[in-house]
């Protein structure tokens, strides 16, 4: 097992928002499952918040179908007259009030990236995976992704998701073929192997719809961001 990629913290998988610096990440080399085969589950739909120390971010799980999600991700960023600070935000309260407190806004709160993810389930070994697929849709030629994030679903109860990330480096992917089957394979047999998996997870907190609108307004002040 590498070291490096066994201490992928929350804050790491935050850079992943970076395109540019994916590949230093635990990522897959193949997808797993078939999206076209999967189904959506509607405990993940919804918006879901990540934190960890100050740095906060949105994780919006949309149905584009019954197989797939579009993921919307945004990075909350302290405007030029907020004080995030002042809110525990690791605790449901002290986020609740940052949310209905702070206005989305250049003074207020504000984010500068967002990034597109198409999301599917897929079941191996007893377990439930999720893959997220990098979309990069203003692209000036047709986007081919080369990595994947594949994470093992928990629910730890109906409102806290944890996220575990494959190890793409495990030494049980050494010797297999870069194919979608040979790694759902080594997957399917290590499935609840926790040596295959990040010791953090990503854990998301699911924020609740009458909060949303906040989440929305801070993708639209990236979108409406001039070039």
């Amino acid at each position: 097992m590498k070291p490096r990629t066994r201490s992928i913290s929350g804050a790491v998988l935050m850079l992943a928002m970076v395109p540019a610096i994916i590949g230093l990440l635990a990522c897959l080399p193949v997808p797993i499952g078939d999206p076209e085969r999967s189904r959506v589950d509607p405990d993940i739909t919804g918006v879901w918040s990540w934190v960890d120390g100050s740095d906060i971010a949105f994780y919006a799980f949309h149905p584009y179908d019954r197989r797939t999600w579009l993921l919307t991700g945004v990075a909350l960023e302290e405007g030029g007259g907020a004080d995030l600070s002042k809110y525990d935000v690791k605790t449901a309260s002290g986020l609740q009030q940052l949310i209905e407190n702070e206005t989305v806004g250049e003074e207020g709160a504000t984010a500068n990236d967002v990034v597109l993810y198409k999301a599917w389930r897929t079941k191996l070994g007893g377990e439930w995976f999720m893959t997220w697929e990098g979309l990069f849709p203003h692209a000036e030629e047709e986007f081919v992704p080369e990595h994947w994030f594949v994470f093992r679903i928990q629910k730890t109860d109906a409102n806290t998701l944890d996220l575990y990330m494959i190890d793409g480096e495990d030494d049980r992917f050494d010797e297999v073929k870069k194919t979608r089957r040979t790694y759902e394979r080594v997957i399917k047999k290590h499935a609840r192997d926790p040596d295959l998996f990040s010791d953090e997870p990503l854990r998301l907190r699911k924020v609740a719809p009458e909060h949303r609108e906040f989440v929305e307004d801070l993708a639209t002040e990236v979108i409406s961001q001039p070039d």
